[in-house]
């Protein structure tokens, strides 16, 4: 297992927290961007708030020290999800930033 300094793992908490709101937040909002990827994934019409609530609960759960490791693992499954639907879409250059928001999860653990 690795150990991280209090510090780092402080930050790298705020950022998965900032990462997972942001993307409840625009899942929520739903721009026409994002509307049109779900719509060309081939997902329900408004599978983008099943999305966005699943983020919020995550960072609902990170927040909190007692349920922070429930946090991280549904964090890294969403990942896992959102990594999946790329590939399977053939969308390979946009999985980085989820394999990164997964390690980071992971690494967390």
């Amino acid at each position: 297992m690795l150990e991280f300094s209090p510090a780092v793992e402080a930050a790298a908490l705020y950022l998965l927290i900032g990462v997972f709101t942001i993307g409840a937040l625009v899942n929520l909002i739903g721009p026409r961007p994002i509307r049109a990827e779900y719509e060309r994934w081939g997902y329900p019409k408004n599978f983008r708030f099943v999305t966005a609530a699943l983020e919020a609960i995550t960072v609902a759960l990170l927040l909190l020290p007692s349920t922070r490791l429930a946090g991280l693992a549904l964090g890294a499954a969403i990942m896992v999800a959102a990594i999946a639907t790329l590939v399977r879409a053939g969308q390979y250059r946009q999985t980085a930033p989820a394999g990164i928001v997964l390690v980071l999860s992971l690494l967390l653990l």
